[in-house]
This record gives C-alpha cells, sequence and structure tokens, in this order.
C-alpha cells in the first residue's frame, strides 16, 4: 500500500511557511530594538502577538485554530484600554460555542494496493 503523492507548494505556500517560521526570530530582534533603543520595554511585549497572528493572516485556515488566541487579544484590549477585566473574562465562554458550531472538517485518507487493483478509503 501507499499514500497518494503529496501535491507541490506553491510559491506563496513556500513563502509563507518561511515567514511564520521566522516570526519568532524577528518578533525578538524588534522587541530588543525597540527597548534597547527607545526603552519601550513594557508596550514593546506586544510585537509578540504577531507570532500568533501571523498563521491567521497568511492561511486561510488558520483563523478555526487561532480562535482562542484573537479572544484573548481583545480580552487583553479589553483590560488594558476600558479596565473591563471583570466582564471581560465572559467571552472565554465563546470558544467552546466555536467549535461546537464550527466543527473541525472531516479528512480522508485514500490507500491504494497496486497487487489487488482495491482502494480503501478511511474518513477520520
Amino acid at each position: 500500500m501507499r499514500y497518494f503523492r503529496k501535491k507541490e507548494k506553491t510559491t506563496y505556500e513556500i513563502i509563507s511557511d518561511r515567514l511564520i517560521s521566522a516570526t519568532p526570530i524577528l518578533c525578538v530582534m524588534i522587541y530588543l530594538f525597540i527597548g534597547f533603543e527607545w526603552q519601550l520595554w513594557h508596550p514593546g511585549w506586544v510585537i509578540f502577538l504577531a507570532i500568533p497572528v501571523m498563521p491567521m493572516i497568511l492561511k486561510p485556515r488558520g483563523f478555526r485554530a487561532a480562535f482562542p488566541i484573537f479572544i484573548l487579544i481583545v480580552y487583553l484590549v479589553l483590560g488594558f484600554v476600558n479596565h473591563w477585566w471583570h466582564p471581560g473574562w465572559v467571552i472565554f465562554l465563546s470558544i467552546p460555542v466555536f467549535y461546537i458550531f464550527f466543527p473541525e472538517k472531516k479528512q480522508k485518507t485514500i490507500f491504494i494496493d497496486e497487487d489487488d487493483d482495491t482502494i480503501d478509503i478511511e474518513i477520520d
């Protein structure tokens, strides 16, 4: 048995994967530059939010996986800007509701046995 061959990655997929992989080190470099140059250590930590946000921007299916991080960012904004820490925690209850209404799509795995010309399909 063997799997179907994986499709070749497009140029956009290759570049976006590399950019996503480089995001953490770029964030560290920017954070250190902002901190040492202008002494903005406290507001500079916000640059690290780009690490989970970058896959959401570059990959269309990334939002489903990064929804809890999006909720965390909204909570932090509500807390720091409006000081709504207490009523703001309620938005965390939207995470399980989101995954109930938007479940993960089923994946199909197709196996081909070349000896007896059969095809097995497994759905997870």
